[in-house]
């Protein structure tokens, strides 16, 4: 348990107590202890200087400025704004409340829906940039944790950056608020590990609409112009590059008319896993089941748990015969 002993002077000359955990000595200040925040966050000042604008935020379209801007609203009326996150616990206060959740929890979801937003290709709402060539490059999470100033402070200078713990767990909070859905992918290296890849990341256009900025009139025209945008460069690129872009065609046809015949091939650098990873098939299908209850207690409030469990349990077979479904095994 924390306690209290003396008290020391920091750098500014003010007078702050120290806490010690047992007989070690917390490793935080203790600035804030009336708010309940010992690792120093206030809740009157929100952590945002530590988003790093990108470059070309001063040319942003205006119905995109008017997103990045109602995130940060979202700090201050959580309930109003997004209550499926804020609330995401489900629980009330004494009083009948929602109960919303901690400050510095939403510092961190408001710096990653900001980088996000920055990041996601329009046309499509995934997270990522559309090259002229057809191509689409994904954005992974250590590029977004480093906009949203997330990154795990490094011990070494030659360690890979990587999002911080504290990123992951505002990161699982909007993906469980229906933020985004995320797709995993990896290869399978010769020796049979795995190398992970940016995995492919969709934003939910509801999530945009519930932020009160833009309505769905004008968030289709938007995406509408973004998608004009991207046809037009484009065409720009094939008149310039008849040649790369035919044959590029050419190989999507060629795969096409293979996998019609039973063949299948796969385009250089994506290789599809071998052998099936029980671990992540017992993922899928349990995220599965985990949907379906959510499904079910939406459509059906007055059902209490057990109901809805036996519903449930009933719809989905057994793992063994659900995973010899989904590989097509009589």
């Amino acid at each position: 348990m924390a306690t209290l002993s003396a008290l020391v002077c920091d750098d500014l000359g003010s007078a702050s107590p120290v806490i010690r955990w047992g007989r070690k000595v917390y490793p935080f200040a203790g600035r804030n202890l009336g708010s309940g925040n010992r690792c120093g966050h206030d809740p009157k000042k929100p952590e945002f200087h530590w988003f790093i604008e990108p470059s070309w935020a001063p040319n942003i379209p205006q119905t995109l400025r008017k997103l990045i801007e109602a995130v940060k609203g979202y700090y201050f009326t959580p309930l109003d704004l997004l209550p499926s996150l804020a609330n995401l616990n489900g629980r009330r206060n004494k009083c009948g409340r929602p109960r919303k959740n901690r400050t510095e929890a939403r510092v961190g979801e408001v710096l990653i829906m900001r980088a996000i937003l920055y990041f996601t290709d329009y046309a499509s709402l995934r997270v990522g940039v559309p090259k002229d060539d057809g191509q689409f490059i994904p954005r992974s999470c250590t590029e977004i944790a480093r906009m949203a100033g997330l990154l795990r402070a490094k011990s070494d200078p030659a360690e890979d950056d990587e999002p911080s713990p504290r990123f992951w767990r505002a990161w699982e909070r909007l993906r469980l608020a229906g933020a985004f859905d995320v797709h995993l992918q990896y290869v399978v290296k010769e020796d049979g590990s795995k190398r992970a890849r940016p995995a492919i990341k969709r934003v939910n256009e509801n999530f945009l609409i519930a932020l009160g900025a833009v309505s769905y009139e004008a968030l289709a025209r938007f995406r509408t112009h973004c998608s004009n945008q991207l046809k037009k460069a484009r065409r720009a690129y094939k008149e310039q590059f008849p040649r790369e872009s035919d044959a590029a065609k050419a190989r999507t046809k060629l795969r096409r008319a293979q996998g019609d015949n039973g063949v299948v091939t796969h385009a250089r650098g994506i290789q599809r896993p071998k052998t099936v990873d029980l671990e992540d098939a017992k993922a899928v299908y349990f995220a599965a089941i985990r949907d379906r209850h959510v499904a079910v207690l939406k459509d059906n409030p007055e059902l209490s748990r057990s109901e809805i469990s036996r519903r449930v349990t009933r719809e989905f077979p057994a793992f063994a015969e659900w995973l010899r479904e989904r590989q097509g095994v009589d």
